[in-house]
């Protein structure tokens, strides 16, 4: 699939053309406040790119991070409903990957398997995991609950680390996205 491109793009960018997916593809409860995005994109912390099939868009990614070289956080990875299947979303993050192997790596959490509201919710969790397994995302030893969720952390590492160090790290980022108080008060790390 040659003809899959990112592409960063700005926050007046993604108001105009990724919004209106943002809110259409994830529920409520899983979305940002814009404020918030455009608050971390403003203070460098995020990187919002669009994913290009044919120079179309057929999805994005929200990335972010605190340290130049060190972990990122991938927020959010959507690919529209009418690319869905088509590989777009393995081959955009086989090529965000490549982008990234400078870095320490890319951390990710998928809603906790089997804790869905129902069968359907708890099959696309599975394929989720599933989906990043398969790229040699590494399940991690601790689950984390935010914001009344609990998480299952993956990591593609490109160095080798231990746990305190990447939840030290993970943590940072959430802060500097949410700030101090909020993750103080949201986020609890639960060693597996």
């Amino acid at each position: 699939m040659e003809d899959i491109e990112l592409k960063d793009i700005g926050i007046d960018e993604f108001k105009k053309d990724i919004y209106s997916y943002y809110l259409e593809i994830f529920p409520e409860d899983e979305r940002k406040p814009i404020e918030l995005i455009q608050s971390a994109y403003e203070k460098k912390y995020t990187t919002i790119i669009e994913i290009l099939y044919k120079n179309e868009i057929a999805g994005f990614m929200i990335l972010n991070r605190v340290k130049a070289k060190g972990y990122a956080v991938l927020d959010y990875l959507a690919i529209l409903p009418q690319y869905r299947n088509n590989k777009i979303g393995t081959k955009a993050l086989e090529i965000l990957l490549e982008q990234e192997k400078e870095s320490s790596g890319i951390f990710i959490e998928i809603e906790k398997v089997g804790l869905g509201k129902d069968e359907e919710e708890n099959l696309l969790r599975e394929k989720r995991k599933n989906f990043y397994e398969k790229l040699k995302f590494k399940r991690l030893n601790f689950d984390l609950f935010l914001f009344d969720v609990i998480y299952t952390p993956y990591l593609f590492s490109n160095i080798e680390d231990n746990e305190d160090i990447i939840i030290k790290e993970i943590l940072e980022i959430y802060e500097s996205i949410s700030g101090k108080e909020s993750i103080k008060q949201n986020c609890k790390v639960i060693k597996n």
